[in-house]
């Protein structure tokens, strides 16, 4: 499982407090310059609620103000809150003064201030909301629960490839090939997310191995390189996976949409 270390100070920092925010420690992402942070939807105070609604630009508040149900409400919250108090202390701002744009397939990235050099992404389920940032790196993250019930063979069939579902078939037993299903489906979306183009880009030539190395690894992509690309996998304490996909920033630009 990765490790989890305390969070440091600066702007936004009572709220980041509040929200109980900790970086996973995962070795190869480190190294690699790349942080994952996570929050708990559940532990966010609502007393901090104004704090972050007063963060947020007029397009983020009123899609907020469009979530009938309070848990969704309580997440979003929290999404905006890790992301604009993590992205604020690590550029040294306070996180109003963040504005954001998106791509043509909804990926989200930083207008203001410019620090075309900074790239994140996020991922969440109903109880957890992750945040992967780094400097010089393109990076993708995704989450999901391990007891997740998913159509395993009908997804597979679909979006994994021969290779893929040759391995999850000599997986021992059904409690194996489901786990190894949900790893696979977080590593893939946490490149997809990476690479910015989308489901389209064809998932199932998305091709990942686990053999005798401590991590998984990218043998085949569609129109890429996998030696440009670096993945981790973990688990966290309550049962969640998170996987992590990077490669170094090319500078390649990103559509200026407003958020």
């Amino acid at each position: 499982m990765g490790e989890v270390a305390d969070e440091a100070g600066g702007p936004g920092e009572e709220v980041c407090k509040e929200l109980a925010a900790r970086e996973v420690v995962l070795a190869p992402a480190r190294e690699a310059g790349v942080r994952l942070v996570s929050a708990a939807v559940n532990a966010f105070s609502p007393r901090v609620a104004g704090e972050v609604d007063a963060w947020m630009s007029p397009a983020e508040r009123t899609r907020h103000q469009r979530y009938a149900l309070e848990r969704l409400r309580r997440r979003d919250l929290v999404t905006r809150a890790l992301v604009r108090g993590e992205l604020g202390r690590e550029l040294g701002c306070a996180p109003g003064a963040l504005a954001f744009g998106a791509g043509d397939q909804g990926r989200p990235h930083l207008l203001s201030p410019r620090a075309p050099e900074l790239d994140f992404n996020l991922g969440h389920t109903e109880e957890r909301v992750v945040l992967a940032l780094a400097r010089h790196r393109r990076v993708g993250v995704d989450i999901e629960h391990k007891t997740r019930r998913v159509d395993h063979a009908g997804v597979a069939e679909r979006f994994f490839s021969a290779h893929e579902r040759a391995a999850l078939a000599a997986l021992p037993d059904a409690s194996a090939r489901r786990r190894r299903f949900l790893e696979l489906w977080v590593l893939k979306e946490a490149w997809m997310k990476a690479d910015g183009r989308g489901i389209g880009a064809g998932l199932d030539e998305v091709v990942f191995e686990f053999d005798a190395s401590p991590l998984p690894r990218i043998i085949a992509l569609p129109d890429d390189d996998p030696a440009r690309w670096e993945v981790a996998l973990t688990e966290l304490a309550d049962g969640h996976l998170v996987a992590l996909a990077w490669r170094e920033l090319t500078g390649e630009p990103e559509p200026q949409l407003a958020r």
